[in-house]
Order: structure tokens, then C-alpha cells, then sequence
């Protein structure tokens, strides 16, 4: 059975929610308000839909659906960059080659984008693929 996109986005929030690397009330998820912390880090997580693939021809073209779960590490720039390194890190081991029905991860990485005097940000993306 063919998993829809509504199903995927579902399974990736989940399996976020599920993460205990940082609180859940430092996490801003889709269509939840969060109150950015005055110290320490959060995040921020989007599910971004990307292009698809024909991967195999029968009757009917198999089809597979591809995006990538992006997610967004800040913290004060007082905070130790080790912290936000090792949260990079945690969600990576947490999401990177994670399977859930027809939803498969892949490889991410992770790019330190620095500080703009307020914070510092460190962008980690995962790709995957549907059906």
C-alpha cells in the first residue's frame, strides 16, 4: 500500500517527538507556537517535499516521493558551541537510516551557519524517500 504524503509527514513528526536530545518544549514543530528561550538552545523542524522518482515501470510507473526533514539548532551565542554540536549530533543518530513503513531516511548533515550576534545556527538536513 502506497503511503501518502500526509502519512509521511505524520511518521517524521512522530519519530521528532520522540527524540529526547533537547526538551520537547524547546522544539518548534509546524503550526506550534514556541517562545524562544532566553538562554540555552532549540530548534526548529520542516518537512519540506522535494522531486520524485520513477523507479520502476510495470503496468503502472512505480513512483517514489523524495524531501528532506530540516531542522534548525540555535543557541545563545554565550552558550558552549560543544552543546549545539552535540544536539547536531543526536539528531542525526536519531533520524539518519530510520524506517517506518514505506518512509526511509537517508544520510544527513549538518552546516554551521555561525552567528549573526543573536544567536548561532546550525542547520542539519536528512533526506528521504517515500514508497
Amino acid at each position: 500500500m502506497v503511503m501518502t504524503l500526509d502519512q509521511a509527514r505524520q511518521a517524521i513528526i512522530t519519530r521528532a517527538m520522540a527524540f529526547t536530545g533537547i526538551e520537547q518544549t524547546r522544539i518548534k514543530y509546524p503550526n506550534k507556537d514556541l517562545t524562544v528561550p532566553t538562554d540555552g538552545l532549540w530548534c526548529e523542524i520542516n518537512v519540506l517535499w522535494g522531486g520524485s522518482i520513477i523507479a520502476g515501470v510495470g503496468d503502472t510507473p512505480c513512483t517514489r516521493r523524495t524531501g528532506v526533514i530540516s531542522i534548525n539548532c540555535l543557541a545563545r551565542p554565550q552558550t558552549n558551541e560543544a552543546d549545539i554540536t552535540k544536539l547536531a549530533d543526536a539528531w542525526l543518530a536519531h533520524f539518519e537510516y530510520f524506517k517506518s513503513g514505506q518512509l526511509e531516511m537517508l544520510q544527513g548533515q549538518v552546516q554551521n551557519l555561525g552567528s549573526n550576534g543573536d544567536f548561532v545556527q546550525y542547520n542539519i538536513t536528512i533526506g528521504y524517500r517515500v514508497n
